[in-house]
């Protein structure tokens, strides 16, 4: 198990921070499936390592569980400047991922940050060698020395309340690389299906065992800050258990 890191309460060290799961069936269909989850990762997958959080806080709440699949090499382009990282500056890095390249004006413009946050993100940047600077534009890296996950899949789960998992499915997919929902119900209606389907969001079952019953669209990763956020709580712990 020592490809698998989990994350289920606050580590201020990080900048983490977890809701307390309630007791309940809730709970027992998330502990379930975590296990599921895990069974099948080492299976399957004997490249990259798993990064499970159990209701991290993120900007629209708080998603049941996210799997993070990433690369054992993480820590090979880390710098101790990361850990400095705060959302401000992640926010200048993935508009610059968006736009290749941007000026401090353009920065200012898109993000709406004070011009003061903005010079100083620019610079915790630089010192965590992040961005360079090329024919009067700030531009990032290569992408695979900034962000090392490889999926980033978000899990809401519901015993029943469809409706309500489907909307919640569909908020997750501003970070991640594919959303689910989870429910007990062993079979849904056609409409449900539809549903998901039409919003790219996946859906998992259980009766006696978990059945895949949607997949998930496949969205482009890092999507927003808070996708490059995860990435920087695993490489953050990395760091500190190497």
């Amino acid at each position: 198990m020592d490809r698998i890191l989990m994350f289920d309460h606050n580590i201020k060290d990080i900048g983490l921070y977890t809701r307390p799961s309630t007791q309940g069936d809730e709970l027992d269909l998330v502990e379930d499936f975590i296990e599921y989850y895990i069974r099948n990762f080492l299976k399957s997958n004997k490249t990259n390592n798993l990064a499970i959080f159990v209701e991290p806080k993120v900007a629209s709440g708080f998603p049941d569980i996210v799997f993070a699949s990433y690369s054992p090499k993480i820590l090979e382009n880390w710098s101790e400047q990361r850990e400095n990282l705060e959302t401000n500056d992640l926010k200048v890095l993935s508009q610059l991922l968006m736009t290749k390249g941007s000026t401090g004006s353009e920065l200012i413009t898109r993000l709406k940050m004070p011009e003061k946050d903005t010079i100083q993100a620019i610079e915790k940047l630089l010192d965590a060698h992040m961005i360079i600077r090329d024919h009067g534009l700030w531009k990032p890296v290569d992408i695979k020395k900034i962000y090392n996950i490889k999926k980033l899949i978000s899990v809401e789960a519901k015993m029943t309340d469809i409706k309500k998992v489907a909307e919640q499915s569909l908020i997750n997919t501003w970070f991640a690389s594919q959303s689910y929902a989870l429910t007990s119900t062993s079979n849904p209606q056609s409409s449900t299906i539809k549903k998901f389907e039409r919003q790219g969001t996946g859906l998992y079952c259980k009766k006696r065992s978990f059945r895949k019953i949607v997949e998930a669209k496949k969205l482009a990763s890092p999507s927003s800050y808070q996708s490059l956020q995860f990435n920087e709580w695993i490489g953050r712990t990395v760091a500190h258990l190497s």
